[in-house]
């Protein structure tokens, strides 16, 4: 296990949390775009970042949305982003930023916690059952 640091994400992490993105993605995106809208998320107090750190070095992040659901008349914690590096994976690095986000959510009366991963993240998806999560839902998505 390794022995990770935790702490808010800040508009100086831009470059940090665009190099998780792009390995959680495995895609490039446009700099400008993403630097304005982190930016933008940064201001908004539903959205929270959590940034883990190994030795000084950004290592993976989660990204929590708060929301009240009308179908659940409560609110909601949606991790909507959670990244490690692959040389920090294995160490309970996603556990503690997941565990984070469960009590952030917590903390803010949230009933629970949920989140969506691509089909073919097959490691993901047994990372999240040993996390106690469920599969509920199927989510369907449509690029416009």
């Amino acid at each position: 296990m390794f022995d990770c640091e935790l702490r808010h994400a800040t508009l100086a992490d831009t470059e940090a949390v665009y190099a998780l993105i792009c390995e959680l993605k495995q895609a490039e995106f446009n700099r400008q775009a993403f630097s304005a809208g982190f930016a933008a998320n940064l201001q908004d107090s539903n959205l929270r970042y959590q940034l883990a750190l190994l030795d000084g070095q950004v290592v993976g992040m989660i990204g929590l949305h708060l929301q009240f659901h009308l179908h659940h008349a409560n609110w909601i914690g949606e991790i909507q982003e959670l990244v490690v590096m692959p040389h920090a994976r294995g160490g309970k690095v996603g556990s503690r930023l997941l565990a984070w986000a469960e009590e952030e959510a917590r903390q803010a009366g949230a009933e629970m916690t949920e989140l969506s991963t691509s089909v073919t993240r097959h490691n993901a998806h047994r990372f999240y059952l040993r996390e106690g999560y469920e599969r509920s839902h199927f989510r369907f998505t449509k690029a416009l």
